[in-house]
């Protein structure tokens, strides 16, 4: 009897375990591997989850209008140029999704979120690194892997797992050493923990280039994993895709409702 074949690609992907946090002769321990906080959520936001306990039998807003209007608000961006997520992976995933297949490549560096080469594995794409320096997300060495077949460029500024950034003026040597045609993927989940002032998030490369996209998540800073919740800010032919290829329902209810928009 034969078996139903998959992507290959998909084959070349190890089931992901999740980090241990239970440590012999210890009663608490706290998990680093997934950056979770160690303080638990915000008061406002377990006040605002239990309000909209009572109806969690209706579907969401799918399209998190509340939300994107509270999102919009708070980074002063329009929010008809926002799309939430089941986490930022879920904007990952639909982004190789779209826009990358076979034959095509998608770049990211060294030591970037795994996500990245899972999601572009998954799409049937080739997942290719560039290699950094003192783990730092290098430029040059990104440019030089661009070829005719890349189709996005991924990058964490700030990076984890190693805590470094490239700075506002390399971001944008980076943008435009890049053909219009590759979208550059700048995944900010770490945004709220820089202070520098040569950083940026990348907000201003989207609202001058039809090519740049710019992740964001609530599971860090704001203490929220369990909840899966994640953003992108991005020009409308590329939020208008991702519109058309999410589920219609993608953001629980939990997520997108008035009371937890403001919490």
């Amino acid at each position: 009897m034969k078996t139903p074949l998959p992507n290959p690609r998909i084959m070349q992907i190890s089931p992901y375990i999740g980090g241990d946090s239970k440590l012999p002769g210890h009663q608490k321990v706290i998990k680093l591997s997934s950056n979770e906080g160690a303080f638990g959520p915000s008061p406002q936001s377990a006040f605002a989850y239990k309000n909209v306990s009572k109806t969690l039998h209706r579907y969401p807003d799918g399209n998190a209008h509340e939300l994107r209007v509270a999102i919009g608000k708070t980074h002063r961006l329009d929010p008809n140029l926002i799309v939430c997520g089941a986490g930022s992976d879920e904007l990952i995933s639909l982004l190789c999704k779209a826009f990358s297949g076979p034959k095509d490549e998608v770049l990211y560096s060294q030591y970037g979120f795994l996500m990245y080469s899972i999601s572009a594995l998954a799409a049937g794409a080739i997942p290719i690194s560039a290699p950094e320096t003192k783990l730092t997300a290098n430029v040059d060495a990104l440019l030089k892997a661009v070829t005719k077949n890349t189709k996005l460029l991924f990058l964490a500024n700030p990076n984890n797992p190693t805590g470094t950034y490239i700075t506002k003026t390399e971001l944008l040597r980076l943008r435009a050493g890049l053909r219009d045609d590759i979208i550059l993927v700048i995944d900010a989940a770490y945004a709220e923990y820089v202070n520098k002032e040569d950083y940026t998030e990348g907000n201003e490369l989207v609202k001058k280039n039809n090519n740049v996209i710019v992740t964001r998540t609530f599971s860090k800073s704001h203490g929220l994993g369990g909840l899966r919740l994640g953003w992108a800010f991005g020009p409308l032919p590329i939020i208008d895709v991702i519109n058309r290829i999410r589920g219609p329902f993608n953001v629980s209810r939990s997520t997108s409702s008035r009371n937890c928009s403001n919490a």
